[in-house]
């Protein structure tokens, strides 16, 4: 049995040596990895238990440990924070050798444990096979070199690399584990250094990329890292039109709302749509920031692009929605369409490339986008569609002052 427990800046608080000793499992199997040659030197260890030196970084570390050992070998991954093990029908040791077994001769490459130590939670026992998350803290998994981590949420992101190669992921339900998340030191300490901001980057970069696979929960945690919730998921299968990111905290966009306020906002009128306006949109006010296209009745620029008006005009304004686009928009963007209290009729986004992404902010009510013919509410929550297929409108209810930004590519590859 080889037990890989990756840890950082814990050589004063590591719990999870002691709690394996406790129940029985001899420390000559445990692989202990630590960052570099200074953190060696501050842990201080059992004889018996194997340091090696990686790489800092969680993604790195995890990386260097899939490297270290050989292709299919069944390792035991424990985080160094483990408070207990809760024994339910079977010790600890059991159920390792137990499930080391089931995996050897299981064509799946990952088994995961439950991820909360409520019994009320996990009432069934022993194994099961479909889409299960393995929460980084105790999983067992046949090294594959090729499913590397790259998000810092990568448990999730090796759950689904797993899933998507594998077909299925193994839940044992026979043992649970306590311990302490967001706790201080670890390798999640770089998640915490992030912010709110990078967490939240860092879920729906993952929720865009595997968004056939992952959810955000409208139930969301709270922790240290903020007072607003940080986003939660939820595991399904299948796709859906429109990726339904999380709530955003409604303080990042306050500086936004402050320009916006300040801000004159061209008048589009019925006129424009003799020159390339828009189809079912009343007269609105609206600007767009970023790269746009040469009107067409601009013979000799016809298919060129340039910097818009509202741009130049505006450098603060455009830096501080560029700003928001780094924290909400997962993909490649050009140009973003700001809305000041439109309400449009069905169209289609005909020269945009891809997805968009919509979210609208400020003091209001109503004035819900409906996609393919099912209402969203896009308040402080972002919206990822492909505009140009599917037809979309806004319901008639609005109430009080509503800004809609729309995040989107018009340049060709």
């Amino acid at each position: 049995m080889k037990i890989i427990v990756p840890s950082y800046n814990r050589h004063d608080s590591i719990t999870t040596l002691d709690t394996l000793k406790r129940h029985g499992i001899d420390l000559a199997n445990v692989y202990l990895f630590l960052a570099n040659e200074e953190e060696k030197a501050l842990y201080k260890v059992p004889d018996e238990v194997k340091v090696i030196v990686g790489v800092l970084g969680l993604n790195n570390q995890r990386n260097f440990i899939s490297d270290y050992f050989d292709e299919g070998e069944i390792l035991v991954y424990i985080d160094d924070d483990i408070k207990d093990f809760k024994i339910l029908e079977k010790p600890l040791l059991q159920v390792l050798h137990d499930s080391i077994e089931y995996l050897k001769k299981s064509p799946y490459q990952l088994l995961g444990f439950p991820p909360t130590a409520n019994e009320f939670f996990n009432k069934t026992r022993g194994y099961r096979e479909g889409l299960y998350y393995a929460i980084g803290a105790f999983y067992i998994e046949k090294n594959d070199r090729s499913i590397r981590r790259e998000n810092k949420l990568e448990d999730i992101e090796h759950t689904l690399k797993s899933f998507e190669k594998y077909g299925k992921v193994i839940r044992c339900s026979d043992i649970l584990f306590k311990t302490k998340y967001w706790g201080t030191g670890g390798l999640e300490q770089e998640r915490r250094e992030d912010g709110y901001n990078g967490m939240y980057k860092t879920f729906i970069d993952l929720q865009y990329k595997y968004s056939k696979y992952i959810a955000s929960r409208t139930k969301q945690i709270t922790s240290k890292l903020s007072k607003f919730p940080i986003p939660n998921f939820r595991l399904k299968n299948k796709e859906e039109d429109v990726i339904v990111l999380p709530k955003i905290d409604p303080e990042i966009f306050k500086p936004l709302l402050e320009l916006l306020g300040k801000h004159k906002f061209k008048l589009k009128e019925e006129y424009v749509r003799m020159r390339g306006g828009r189809k079912n949109f009343p007269p609105h006010r609206a600007d767009i920031f970023g790269i746009v296209k040469y009107r067409p009745f601009m013979w000799a620029e016809r298919g060129k692009y340039h910097v818009s008006s509202a741009t130049s005009k505006n450098p603060e304004l455009y830096n501080e929605l560029k700003r928001i686009a780094d924290i909400i928009v997962p993909f490649k963007w050009s140009s973003v369409l700001v809305n000041n209290n439109v309400v449009c009729g069905k169209h289609l986004d005909a020269s945009n490339i891809g997805e968009s992404v919509l979210l609208s902010i400020g003091d209001f009510n109503g004035c819900n986008i409906v996609v393919n013919g099912k209402k969203y509410d896009a308040k402080y929550q972002p919206l990822i569609f492909n505009g140009s297929k599917l037809e979309h409108y806004t319901t008639d209810d609005l109430e009080g002052n509503k800004y809609s930004m729309v995040f989107y590519n018009i340049l060709p590859e």
